[in-house]
C-alpha cells in the first residue's frame, strides 16, 4: 500500500515537474516573441533580431519535446495501469525460471543480482514470484544468516534421462582422454 502510494506522489510530482517546465517554456516563448516586436517596431539591431529568432525557435523545439515526452509517459502510464503493476516483475520470474530449467541448480540472491543485473530487493521479489509461478520446480529456502537459495528441481522424467545423458558425457570424457 505505501509503495503504491509513494509511486502515485513520484508520478504526480513529476507530472507537475513536467507541467512548470511546459508553462516557463512557454512564458519565455511569450517573452522572447513579446522582444521580438519590440525590436522590430523600434527598428534595433540585426543582430539581437536574429537572436531573438534562435532562441524562439529553441524554446519552441523545447515546447515541442516536453510535449511529447509528456504523451509518452501518459501513454506508458495508461498501459500499465491496464497490465497491472507485477508485469516486469512476473516477466524476471519467468526469465528466472526459464534461465534455471536450463541449468538446474542451488542459486543464492548474490548470483541471481549477477545474473539478471537487478539490485537485491527486486531480486528477492522475483525469486519469491517465481517459488510462486512454479512451486513444482522451484524451491525457495532459508538458509544461514537469512541467506536466501532458489533451487530448481527437474521432473522425475527428466531426471532418468539426464542419468544416461551422464554416462554418455562420461563416456565422451574417457574417450577424448584416451585422444590425448
Amino acid at each position: 500500500m505505501f509503495e503504491e502510494l509513494l509511486e502515485l506522489y513520484k508520478n504526480k510530482a513529476a507530472e507537475t515537474e513536467r507541467k512548470l517546465k511546459e508553462e516557463q517554456a512557454m512564458i519565455e516563448l511569450i517573452t522572447a516573441v513579446n522582444r521580438l516586436t519590440e525590436s522590430v517596431g523600434s527598428g534595433k539591431d540585426v543582430e539581437l533580431l536574429g537572436r531573438l529568432i534562435d532562441q524562439v525557435d529553441r524554446l519552441s523545439k523545447e515546447v515541442a519535446d516536453l510535449k511529447t515526452q509528456l504523451r509518452a509517459r501518459h501513454a506508458r502510464a495508461s498501459k500499465d495501469l491496464v497490465y497491472g503493476e507485477g508485469r516486469a516483475i512476473d516477466k524476471h520470474a519467468r526469465a528466472l525460471i526459464e534461465i534455471m530449467s536450463e541449468r538446474p541448480g542451488d542459486y543464492t540472491t548474490a548470483e541471481l543480482v549477477d545474473m539478471l543485473g537487478l539490485n537485491k530487493t527486486t531480486v528477492i521479489t522475483v525469486m519469491k514470484r517465481a517459488a510462486e509461478l512454479d512451486p513444482r520446480h522451484v524451491r525457495l529456502t532459508h538458509g544461514k544468516r537469512r541467506k536466501l537459495t532458489l533451487t530448481y528441481v527437474p521432473d522425475e522424467s527428466l531426471a532418468s534421462n539426464s542419468g544416461s545423458d551422464m554416462s554418455d558425457r562420461e563416456r565422451m570424457k574417457l574417450e577424448l582422454m584416451a585422444l590425448t
